[in-house]
């Protein structure tokens, strides 16, 4: 009796249809597991590429114009503001502008006063007169007179003028001067701004004009590709530019002159109110040779005792016309002399005149300052100190 009918069938069904039976899976031994390798940790995922996303399509991008406005602005050496030749005043009681000429050659300011008369007023000096050349036309005034000084210039007689205080204002300078009024009819501006005004707050450039307050330069227009959402048309860019005195030497009020042909070291006015420069020349005498104007002089005292006056020659580039109030013209020779000032050296114009009667025997001009130096009237012989080149 067959207890399991069931099992006999089965093989039956194998064997007719030629399948064989798979093994059982047996569990693995723990040598043959260690030779599968290990499972290896998932990679990190990775970040998108924030740039890439940022990167713009072509059409999400334009071209805008941009306007940039350069503006001078003003600068400051050693505290000191930088005042260019020339520069607008300010006269604060009387709300008015007025041109005016930096002048480092004059100790006091001066003003263009017409028909200036002294009057008496409560027992004090007073004077009135009219001021010329303004933003607002002439302007009668009245001032108490603090002073009356005398003017002398060789050959001319002698003139009173009143000196009354004023307060001015240039860039951002303000303080009460005294000032000179004088008819300055004759001369280009009707203010001029002398030592007094100057000393310790400002340093002058010869080279510049109205550098002492912002002033627009120039604008200038360009495309540019901005993204689509920012920038607006028509935008305006400011772009501030200090007033430049990159390779300008400082030098003082009053410095030491070389004359390098004849090898005399002589003290000089440093004078910003006047182009040429001028020298002492005693026993002039103008002479032909080889048919061209020649000078002959004798050069003033210097400094070294027992130092015996050079006489010298040179020849005449040209003669200038003098014109002086009361008086005759006269004419005045040129000559070219190689000037050293410090480490400035220079072929420069001079003329020729008996400045006797002068404190100093050189004024040195806005011609050899040009291109070269700016000048500290606070200060006196700041050229010593720098290294000289001998060599001519």
């Amino acid at each position: 009796m067959i207890r399991f009918p069931a099992v006999p069938a089965v093989l039956v069904a194998v064997m007719m249809t030629g399948c064989q039976l798979l093994p059982y899976p047996q569990s693995k031994t723990s040598e043959e597991a260690t030779q599968q390798p290990t499972e290896q940790p998932a990679k990190p995922e990775k970040k998108p590429d924030i740039k890439a996303d940022k990167a713009q399509p072509e059409d999400s991008v334009k071209q805008v114009l941009v306007r940039e406005k350069i503006i001078q602005t003003p600068s400051v050496v050693d505290g000191r503001l930088i005042l260019g030749v020339t520069e607008t005043g300010f006269l604060v009681r009387h709300n008015v502008f007025i041109d005016a000429k930096m002048d480092t050659g004059a100790d006091h300011s001066s003003i263009d006063a017409r028909n200036a008369q002294i009057f008496e007023r409560d027992g004090k000096k007073w004077v009135k007169f009219e001021l010329h050349r303004t933003s607002k036309g002439p302007l009668p005034l009245e001032y108490p007179v603090k002073d009356t000084i005398k003017i002398k210039r060789p050959g001319e007689d002698s003139m009173e003028r009143a000196v009354i205080e004023m307060t001015i204002r240039i860039g951002n300078i303000t303080q009460q001067v005294r000032v000179t009024l004088n008819d300055r009819d004759d001369f280009t501006y009707p203010l001029l701004i002398g030592r007094n005004f100057i000393r310790d707050l400002a340093i002058v450039d010869v080279n510049q004009e109205n550098i002492a307050e912002e002033k627009p330069l120039k604008s200038i227009t360009r495309k540019v590709t901005v993204a689509t959402q920012s920038s607006p048309q028509n935008q305006v860019k400011i772009i501030k530019k200090p007033v430049d005195t990159s390779g300008l030497v400082t030098i003082g009020a009053i410095e030491h002159v070389l004359f390098t042909e004849t090898g005399t070291r002589l003290k000089a006015r440093i004078d910003t109110g006047a182009k040429t420069s001028s020298l002492d020349a005693r026993d002039l005498e103008v002479f032909k040779k080889n048919g061209q104007d020649w000078v002959r002089f004798t050069l003033p005292p210097t400094d070294k005792n027992n130092e015996p006056p050079v006489t010298t020659e040179f020849p005449v580039v040209r003669f200038v016309h003098i014109k002086r109030h009361g008086l005759e013209s006269e004419e005045r020779p040129v000559i070219i002399m190689q000037a050293q000032i410090g480490n400035i050296k220079l072929p420069t114009e001079f003329t020729l005149r008996d400045r006797s009667d002068y404190e100093f025997p050189v004024l040195i001009g806005t011609r050899f300052l040009k291109q070269s130096a700016i000048v500290d009237v606070s200060k006196k012989f700041m050229a010593d100190h720098t290294k000289v080149d001998k060599k001519g």
